[in-house]
């Protein structure tokens, strides 16, 4: 034992002790640790899971308000004797789960801490438990928690009592059997279980209380795939056998639509698209996907979805489902008139129902072992981030509010993957990240193919000139001159009017170019300034460690001489990778800078080299610089912002290669016949997947997982709208993979 800093030192230290904590103890972690009366609810529902239950209901007694009222749970699991509620029950933060994690019956248990039981202690003032082991007698146990309330009570001063005797409610013919009976389930076990009597509610429940626990409880099992082919798991050994009934008595009429057995919606049967599969440890997905207009079936196969080097993915193997719909009105209707033939011809209020429902229940909610882990799916849970990343590429991406998604984890297969304290959530961290990241991974695939359904490549004609052609006036300058000669107003109109256009797009132009070297720009920030920060620390290293030395009293002079000399030639070579880091950038600087000079490609693409040399040896792959030497006279700045994109998306897919394939980006130059110069990306990575070959140069376009979208737009429009040429995917290039061609015509 250790004095306190105001400790008397002449004090002597005697005595023990213990902490005594107060009753009211056990509410406030009722409160503190069950969020919401909802969540009570559930996990009294998961510990009847855990006893192997095949169904539970949950019977409201009205009238629902506070002080009056109750709510049963019922279950047919295997129940408890006096001694195991002693041992077990009544041992608040019990380890007897995390010790022996199968339950009887095998199922892996969803309780490991112990304190569900005291959610009967947030839901009412009175609690009484009556359960039965199978061919044993009765128990009866009953807490009054207003007892706990007493603020001269200490937790170990409340006694509750227990009674054991002959069978009564889980009788041949007693309450339990008159209330299983009634329910439409099967194969339920007759003469045991646990019954939980929730009386004098804390709380009233309203309507739309219960709408949002049937909600919860609808989604609250692993919902039963609805896929087919590869990955779509339908191994009914992962489909618990469960059931939830909800049941309510003495209540108001207007709240009896809501009782019954807890299914999903029929209407979300028929999603507009559908991706199952499953992703092993090392990031290696199998992907099946489904959409409904127009019909088509692919099994995508294996991918690898995880391409960082220097470790593997702490998340998985996880299995998971993704159902999505577009939420306009056409695709609506048609899914409805799918999920309900009859209706041909759904009215307003039956989208808007839909819509509402959509509201209710999308989002992408995880299962470990078979039950939901709350809160992710949850309203308003947008644990991938979805909405953000729709801001930032609208047309591709899909928000949180059209996706219905399931993640399958198992609590042995991922034992990185575990629970906040409070039972809400799982630790960030890796394992985390990587379970985000995959999953996202895998919702990249359906969105790309989903782009391709909603827009259908047409022919188009040939352009010359990238996007500001249609703004030129001059065909119909001459077509109007040819029918008009002798309107000089009307010519004279034309051509200043087809001034300012020229003027505009000109303007245009060069805000484009800004915007080109600032988008990549940003991709380079956060690399100068780690190495900067590396080359700063290393500074200030010298000047410390010089400083000391020199400093030392034992050091004579001609040492003195020696240190100094060793600091500044140091110094200058953190000085030299400084001004390397600043040459990186210079060309993207904001300042006016006259007319292009001449400048050598090979010494521009070794720049662009040098910038993204760290990337590529942190994902393994060589960058290799090849062709002649040429000279020209063009812009470096706009020169890198072409070579950077290319390169780095290089960098990216061909470090999603396996381990023992050849992981190379070549990049070169040459001239043509009409003087204009052409750069060329070869990779040797996986290529361009031929139902994305029409689509990777539209804007927000990615195939990247949480790709914008913009890298190769902006390198396409650059080139057409400023140097009039052309960006081109190569049918065979230098390497195996995709090969890009960037040629500059005009201003060079």
């Amino acid at each position: 034992m250790t004095r306190g800093a105001n400790q008397d030192p002449g004090a002597e230290l005697a005595g023990r002790g213990a902490l005594r904590p107060k009753a009211r103890l056990l509410r406030t972690l009722g409160s503190d640790l069950i969020s919401s009366d909802k969540v009570a609810l559930i996990e009294l529902v998961k510990n009847s899971y855990d006893a192997d239950a095949g169904v539970v209901l949950i019977r409201f007694r009205g009238p629902l308000k506070a002080g009056e009222g109750g709510i049963e749970v019922w279950d047919d699991g295997h129940g408890m004797d006096a001694a195991t509620l002693q041992s077990s029950w009544l041992d608040i933060a019990t380890d007897t789960k995390r010790r022996n994690p199968r339950s009887d019956g095998g199922r892996r248990v969803l309780g490991e801490k112990g304190i569900g039981r005291l959610a009967t202690a947030r839901l009412g003032e009175e609690m009484l438990l009556t359960t039965r082991k199978q061919d044993a007698d009765e128990v009866k146990l009953l807490i009054d928690w207003t007892d706990f309330d007493r603020e001269d009570a200490y937790l170990d001063e409340i006694e509750v009592a227990w009674e054991v005797g002959a069978p009564d409610v889980f009788a041949a013919n007693g309450a339990a059997a008159a209330a299983f009976s009634e329910l439409d389930a099967d194969g339920w076990h007759q003469e045991r279980g646990t019954v939980l009597q929730v009386d004098r509610l804390s709380r009233e429940w309203t309507r739309d209380d219960l709408l949002e626990l049937r909600t919860a409880l609808t989604r609250l099992i692993r919902p039963r795939p609805q896929g087919s082919g590869a990955g779509s798991a339908k191994d009914a050994s992962t489909e618990p056998d469960f059931q939830i009934v909800l049941e309510l008595t003495d209540v108001d009429d207007t709240l009896e639509d809501l009782a019954g057995p807890i299914e999903p919606s029929a209407d979300l049967r028929t999603p507009h698209y559908r991706l199952s599969g499953s992703i092993d440890v090392n990031g290696s997905a199998t992907l099946h996907y489904e959409q409904q207009d127009p019909p088509e079936t692919q099994d995508i196969g294996v991918m690898q979805l995880w391409n960082l080097e220097d470790r593997p993915p702490q998340a998985g193997p996880f299995e998971f489902e993704i159902s999505v719909w577009d939420r306009d009105k056409t695709a609506l209707q048609r899914s409805l008139q799918a999920a309900n033939p009859e209706n041909t011809a759904p009215s307003a209020s039956d989208l808007k129902g839909f819509r509402d429902t959509m509201d209710e229940v999308a989002g992408v909610s995880i299962y470990r072992d078979g039950f939901r882990v709350l809160p992710f799916g949850e309203t308003g849970d947008d644990w991938l981030g979805l909405d953000l990343r729709r801001v930032q590429s609208p047309t591709l991406r899909l928000s949180n509010n059209q996706i219905i998604g399931h993640v399958f984890i198992g609590a042995d297969t991922n034992e990185s993957l575990k629970d906040q304290s409070n039972r809400e959530g799982i630790l960030a961290g890796a394992a985390y990240a990587d379970l985000q990241y995959l999953v996202r991974a895998a919702l990249n695939q359906l969105e790309q193919r989903r782009y391709g359904a909603r827009h259908p490549k047409k022919e188009q004609p040939e352009r010359k000139g990238g996007l500001f052609e249609r703004f030129d006036l001059g065909e119909i300058s001459t077509a109007l001159k040819q029918s008009y000669p002798g309107d000089k107003r009307l010519h004279g109109l034309i051509d200043e009017k087809n001034r300012d256009i020229q003027e505009g797009v000109t303007q245009v132009q060069n805000v484009l170019s800004r915007y080109s070297r600032l988008a990549t720009l940003g991709a380079l920030i956060d690399r100068v300034l780690h190495d900067g920060r590396t080359v700063v620390t290393r500074l200030k290293n010298i000047a410390r460690f010089g400083t000391r030395d020199l400093n030392k009293p034992s050091v004579n002079n001609s040492d003195k001489v020696s240190i100094a000399l060793g600091s500044m030639t140091d110094t200058a070579e953190q000085a030299e990778l400084l001004s390397s880091l600043f040459k990186q950038i210079e060309p993207f600087g904001g300042r006016k800078r006259g007319r292009p000079k001449q400048i050598s490609v090979s010494e521009v693409i070794d720049r662009a080299i040098s910038i993204l040399q760290q990337e590529a040896d942190d994902r393994n792959v060589q960058l290799v610089g090849g062709g002649t030497d040429i000279a020209v006279k063009i812009d470096e700045a706009e020169l890198l912002t072409v070579l950077v994109n290319l390169i780095q998306n290089a960098i990216y897919w061909t470090a999603t290669q396996p381990q023992g394939i050849e992981r190379k980006v070549l990049v070169g130059a040459r001239t043509n016949e009409d003087e204009s110069l052409t750069l060329v990306v070869s990779d040797s990575g996986p290529g361009v997947p031929s139902e994305s070959r029409d689509y990777i140069f539209d804007p927000y376009f990615s195939s990247k997982p949480d790709g914008v979208g913009l890298g190769l737009s902006i390198v396409g429009n650059l080139v057409e709208d400023i140097y009039a040429g052309e960006l081109t995917l190569v049918d065979e290039g230098a390497l195996d993979g995709a090969t890009f061609e960037a040629t500059f015509r005009r201003r060079v």
